[in-house]
């Protein structure tokens, strides 16, 4: 990975200072990676992680050795998903039908009350999720992780300084997240 940050094949590769979040899953053969590989990629389904998944736990023809993909898949101006302005879109939406279904009904006090029905129902949903958040699986020992900053000589330095698995793992595989802004939800995710 540390060389592919310098080969300069990547034509969308972004300049500047950047963010770093490597990780990857080893293993010393094919079933203990596709052990590894398959409590991983419950948690953190990446597609290119499932098909090697799939093509490790499937019965192969020995004659044929497939290829891996064109990456990246996406473009450079593709547009983003902004999921942080969700939640506000979402709040205001509901206040204002609030007060639109409060001014329209011939009984205010009727409509109340059902808006608190549902609300209890909503605060029951949300805590069900929080429990079953608070019981996520962990990635912890199925994965290395590592995370860094600094432009693509320096990420490269550091990461083969890091303590990255050793090459007796002879199967490996690996995801390598660049970004200009902090990578905060995905070294969260992995720690």
């Amino acid at each position: 990975m540390a060389a592919k940050l310098q080969d300069g094949a990547d034509p969308h590769l972004p300049a500047g200072p950047l963010h770093a979040v490597v990780w990857l899953v080893a293993g010393t053969s094919e079933q203990e990676l596709a052990t590894k590989l398959a409590e991983v990629c419950a948690v953190l389904p990446l597609p290119e992680w499932c098909a090697t998944l799939r093509r490790l736990t499937a019965n192969n023809d020995t004659m044929a050795q497939p290829t891996a993909a064109m990456v990246p898949r996406w473009k450079a101006d593709e547009p983003l998903i902004w999921e942080p302005l969700r939640h506000r879109l979402v709040l205001t939406a509901a206040n204002d039908a609030l007060q639109e279904s409060e001014g329209n009904s011939p009984a205010p006090a009727t409509t109340r009350t059902k808006l608190a029905v549902l609300a209890a129902k909503r605060a029951a949903r949300v805590a069900e999720l929080g429990e079953a958040l608070a019981h996520k699986p962990s990635l912890a020992g199925m994965l290395w992780s590592w995370h860094g900053y600094g432009d693509l000589a320096s990420l490269a330095a550091q990461l083969l300084d890091s303590e990255h698995p050793d090459h007796s793992h002879s199967m490996t595989v690996g995801a390598l997240l660049l970004s200009p802004s902090p990578l905060t939800y995905w070294q969260e995710l992995t720690q």
